[in-house]
Formats: C-alpha cells, sequence, structure tokens
C-alpha cells in the first residue's frame, strides 16, 4: 500500500501532463486572464477574433553576430487576437502586457520554470535553470527574474496577532578581494506574525538602507498595528520607541537569553536562517540591486507554504503583473546599489 503523501501543490509530473503543449498553457492563460471570455486590450471590447499564423510564410533577415553571415531566421506560428471594432482592429496575443510578454521561450517550459520555482524551498540558480530547461544563461536569468517579480505581493493589511521584528546582515565573510569593508553588509529588517489556529505565521522584509531608530521603527508602523497582541525583538536601542505605542517585549541575546518563555525571535531567526542557506546553496552571491525580488521569492513561497494552489496563484500573478523589459532589469543600479553590487556573498 502506497504510503501518505506530505505534498502540497503540482508535481513537476503533473505540470508536464497537464501543461505539456503550448495549446494547453495557452488555453489556461486564456481562462486565467479572460475568466468571462476574451476582451480588447486597447478599447475593452468583447468581440473578439482568434487565430493562427502559419510559421511556413512568416521569415525575417538577420545577421548572425558570430559568422556575420546573412540568415533567414523563421519566427513560429503563433496564437493571435483581433479585435473586429472598426474603430480599433487591435491585435495581441495572450501574453501582451504581461510579464510572459516579449519572450521567445515556449510556454511550456515557462510553466516548468514556474513549477520548479515553487517546489524549490531554497530556490533554483538560473545556472541549475539552464541546465532543467536547455536554454541559455541569459534566458534562464530572465525567466527567474520575471517569476520572482510575479512572487512580489507587496503589502496587505497589517499583522495584529504576535509578532517578532528582527533585522540582519546580507554580505558572508569578510574578503579583502571584495569591493567593500567588514562592516558594509546589506541591512534587511523583517516582522513575523506567529500562526494561528485560523492561519499559518506570515513574514514580511525589506531592504534598508541604514538600521537607524526611524528606518526600523518606521517599518514596524507600516507593518504592524497598534493593537497587535504584543510585538517581540531582541534589546537593539533603536527599537526602545516602540513601547509608547505597543505592548512590547524584548529578548537579551547579549545577555544570552534566547528564549524566555513565548518571549523570543527564534521564529524571524529561522526564516532569516532558510533564506541564507538558499543564497548559500543555490545562488553562490546575489547583488544588493536584485536583492528586493530575492526576498520576495522567499517570502513569498513561506508565506503560501500550505497553499494547494500556489502554482495558479503565481501564473495569475505573471499574467495580472506589467511586463519588465529586459533593458529595465539590466539598467544600471543607483549610487547605494552600484557601491555594492558585488558585496552579497
Amino acid at each position: 500500500m502506497a504510503g501518505k503523501t506530505h505534498r502540497i501543490g503540482k508535481s513537476l509530473i503533473e505540470i508536464t501532463q497537464s501543461f505539456g503543449t503550448d495549446e494547453q498553457c495557452q488555453a489556461y492563460l486564456e481562462s486565467a486572464r479572460w475568466p468571462e471570455g476574451v476582451r480588447c486590450l486597447k478599447c475593452d471590447g468583447d468581440k473578439v477574433v482568434k487565430f493562427t499564423t502559419e510559421e511556413s510564410k512568416r521569415k525575417k533577415k538577420y545577421v548572425s553576430k558570430v559568422t556575420g553571415q546573412e540568415k533567414d531566421h523563421v519566427i513560429p506560428a503563433r496564437t493571435l487576437y483581433r479585435c473586429l471594432n472598426a474603430e480599433c482592429g487591435h491585435q495581441f496575443t495572450v501574453t501582451t502586457g504581461t510579464l510572459f510578454n516579449d519572450s521567445h521561450l515556449p510556454l511550456s517550459k515557462w510553466f516548468l520554470a514556474i513549477g520548479i520555482m515553487c517546489n524549490a524551498k531554497k530556490s533554483v540558480s538560473a545556472k541549475q535553470m539552464e541546465r532543467d530547461l536547455g536554454v541559455n544563461y541569459r534566458t534562464a536569468w530572465y525567466l527567474n527574474h520575471r517569476i520572482r517579480k510575479a512572487m512580489d505581493e507587496g503589502i496587505d493589511g497589517m499583522f495584529t496577532g504576535t509578532v517578532e521584528v528582527d533585522e540582519t546582515y546580507v554580505g558572508g565573510r569578510y574578503d579583502k578581494r571584495r569591493n567593500r569593508e567588514a562592516w558594509e553588509k546589506q541591512g534587511v529588517v523583517g516582522a513575523l506574525q506567529r500562526s494561528t489556529p485560523q492561519q499559518e505565521s506570515q513574514v514580511r522584509v525589506q531592504k534598508i538602507s541604514t538600521p537607524s531608530k526611524t528606518v526600523l521603527t518606521g517599518f514596524v508602523r507600516k507593518n504592524v498595528s497598534t493593537d497587535a497582541e504584543i510585538l517581540y525583538t531582541d534589546e537593539y536601542a533603536a527599537y526602545k520607541s516602540l513601547k509608547a505605542d505597543y505592548r512590547h517585549d524584548i529578548v537579551r541575546h547579549k545577555a544570552l537569553e534566547y528564549v524566555r518563555g513565548d518571549v523570543h525571535t527564534q521564529s524571524i531567526e529561522n526564516f532569516w536562517s532558510l533564506f541564507k542557506r538558499g543564497v548559500i546553496g543555490s545562488f553562490h552571491k546575489v547583488s544588493t540591486k536584485h536583492l528586493d525580488r530575492y526576498l520576495a521569492e522567499f517570502c513569498f513561497r513561506f508565506n503560501h507554504r500550505r497553499n494547494e494552489e500556489l502554482f495558479a496563484l503565481t501564473i495569475l500573478n505573471l499574467v495580472i503583473a506589467a511586463a519588465m523589459p529586459y533593458a529595465k532589469l539590466t539598467a544600471k543600479a543607483s549610487a547605494s546599489e552600484s557601491s555594492s553590487e558585488d558585496a552579497l556573498f
């Protein structure tokens, strides 16, 4: 007799069975984007016709960057929609304007990549995605970051239960070959609301410029309601002023106190441990510029770890989110980011 499975959500085998062809993927995206029927993206009209182009009749010339020779590049057949409104006539695809936009990768590989990232507790590197999907590294890197963008849910309401707040620093051990000093690590602050009978524990994190009182208390006031049951932090001085508005207790790490009854910050510290093991084990090195997306990915997977519709939710977020062009993703970092661009791990 087969043992009881503890899997939550779709396995890679189920994904390949359900979305093994582009036609299956397009049908799924169409129903996700337009549950009440396809509508024109320009005029919002409901009179839309669906048609498929022929691959053999669509070619364009390009010059190979490797050999310098001019070649015919065959553009594959595509499924398009055309608005029948005489004043519009707009043509679009199921991925136009979404995070899927401007991608030559088959949708079946997109869906497989989403399944891989949803199932990877410690995430997956672009190099691993390159091997798994059989694509080049740049494609895998761009693909991973667009999926991470879809996992950035933003803030929805405030924590009201038992909340732990703590800050950490990302950067690994000091190495004189790196372009930073030993103390110049990137700070990150996080808040975790402990689980209740109705809901699993939830976490929110944010990259910070400095661990000052203004920054840390500002994060707390933005994410934790003053009506919260209780707020736990360590003894860092920046948190002291929170006692004026919150029921606040501290754990004294400097006195080697880590747990005092219910007073501790070990839950949020466990999340930091999970994130850092993912960085060290999967990525080896991340930049400050893209750190927010890595944090968003780990928060999303943590907050939905019991959600059987994690895969579907990620697909939906990819559909409703705005496109993220490669040029924007690779644009030069700001002065604060570029100063520590390769400082992390």
